[in-house]
């Protein structure tokens, strides 16, 4: 039981840090290419509402808010398998950094070779895909730099 609240605990935390970090720099990528920083936390809802969260550049309670806690929940998912991959309560910073590249990787490749269009992130829609390389970058950060905290 107590294994499984670690887990959950540390879960929580690296996948929390994950989504913040990756949510500013998608922002950031956004904003570089003409859109609102808001529109890429807009489009994570296109799951529900697929041309609406598409296009929508304002914030928006309904969109922004199903984007941002999709998102959150989507980073607590990449953080436990960080977590798990990791398993130990201590371990060396040059590991913990290894891994959240590790799962940043998959995450970025599940996102967007695996699952079907409708369950993408959508940044594309806001974003050119060289951008998706520092928002998995911050992904990764995000996990470890939690992670380090907390070693």
């Amino acid at each position: 039981m107590t294994n499984t609240r670690t887990l959950m605990r540390r879960s929580l935390a690296s996948g929390t840090a994950a989504s913040i970090t990756s949510a500013l720099v998608a922002s950031r990528e956004a904003s570089h290419s003409g859109a609102s920083s808001i529109a890429p936390l807009n489009a994570v809802a296109h799951c529900i509402w697929p041309v609406e969260a598409m296009k929508e550049q304002r914030l928006s309670a309904r969109l922004t808010g199903t984007g941002a806690l999709i998102h959150w929940g989507a980073s607590i998912f990449w953080g436990t398998l960080f977590e798990t991959l990791l398993r130990k309560r201590r371990s060396p910073p040059a590991r913990i950094i290894r891994i959240a590249a590790v799962t940043a990787a998959t995450a970025y490749v599940v996102d967007y070779h695996v699952v079907p269009k409708r369950i993408t992130p959508g940044f594309e829609a806001h974003m050119p895909r060289r951008s998706f390389l520092p928002v998995y970058v911050a992904l990764g950060a995000g996990l470890a730099l939690a992670r380090l905290i907390d070693n």
